[in-house]
């Protein structure tokens, strides 16, 4: 007989929603953010390629007024996009801990750095608003510009950080079936390297490792959208080959299954001392017997 099991929001039996069903959904909204950041950044907005970093002010200013409907709208999509990312991240963080545990400081430290990754992502965007926002002032436009490039690929330490926190985690996972698989940790470590040198960014104005350049721009925008490609696929393999009963008990056997095991516990602190209690009155009344003439 099939239990069908209720939740807050539907019926498991009906199909309605699961656990598994709502980690699927969280990590594979990040489609839905890769496919809304590039419609506003790259078709709308028109930031790629990236403006040269040794344009004018009012060259700047020129591309802003040119491609002003764009840039707005363009930006606006991508800042609310950003906001994808987080759910996409809970649901790699819940892998994560079926490998550290209860105790978990990196999982926990991955969590934090992804809430910055989003920043990292909006302000950005932000930045780039408040240039379209008054682009008649060119010196303000360049500003705003520069402030939105700088922080966009050159704050990647908490990138770096998920990614070195991803690699430690699955080379830690020692069981027969990993949740990631081995190969997983050093495909990250050379993420690492992918993204590892814009810090040129924040330094260069012209060559490979400006904000247009090979280095700074082309290799780690690719390895990065690489990394999250492969994360999501091999994540969405670990949520649907994770067959271990929920812990918190969510289906409605589970809960039966754990009110028994509660019940039959109490059962056995309950016994001995009931017996005990019977055995001592049985004594006491064999003795009052004896006693009596």
């Amino acid at each position: 007989m099939k239990v069908r099991a209720r939740y807050v929001w539907g019926e498991e039996g009906t199909g309605v929603m699961s656990a598994k069903r709502v980690q699927l959904w969280s990590l594979y909204s990040v489609f839905g953010f890769i496919a809304l950041f590039l419609i506003g950044w790259v078709l709308l907005a028109r930031m790629v390629p990236p403006p040269s970093p040794t344009n004018s002010a009012e060259q700047m200013a020129r591309f802003f007024r040119d491609h002003l409907v764009g840039i707005r709208v363009g930006m606006v999509l991508a800042l609310f996009a950003s906001a994808l990312l987080l759910p996409w991240g809970g649901a790699i963080c819940t892998q994560m801990l079926r490998v550290e545990g209860s105790r978990a400081p990196l999982t926990w430290a991955w969590a934090a750095a992804q809430g910055c990754v989003v920043i990292e992502f909006v302000y950005p965007c932000a930045f780039w608003l408040v240039a379209a926002f008054r682009p008649d002032d060119a010196s303000r436009v360049q500003t705003f510009h520069d402030l939105g490039w700088l922080p966009f690929l050159g704050i990647v330490c908490t990138g770096m950080f998920q990614m070195v926190a991803l690699a430690v985690i699955t080379l830690g996972d020692r069981r027969v079936e990993p949740v990631y698989p081995r190969w997983f940790a050093y495909f990250q470590l050379w993420c690492v390297l992918g993204v590892g040198l814009t810090f040129g960014v924040w330094i260069f104005k012209s060559g490979p490792l400006a904000w247009d350049g090979l280095l700074g721009f082309w290799t780690p925008v690719i390895a990065y959208f690489v990394w999250v490609v492969v994360t999501t696929i091999l994540t969405g393999r670990a949520i649907v080959n994770d067959d271990q009963p929920h812990p918190g008990g969510h289906t409605l056997a589970d809960r039966v299954a754990l009110l028994e095991a509660e019940l039959t516990a109490l059962r056995l602190q309950v016994t001995p001392p009931t017996r005990s209690v019977g055995a001592a009155v049985n004594r006491t009344t064999h003795s009052r017997m004896e006693l009596q003439p």
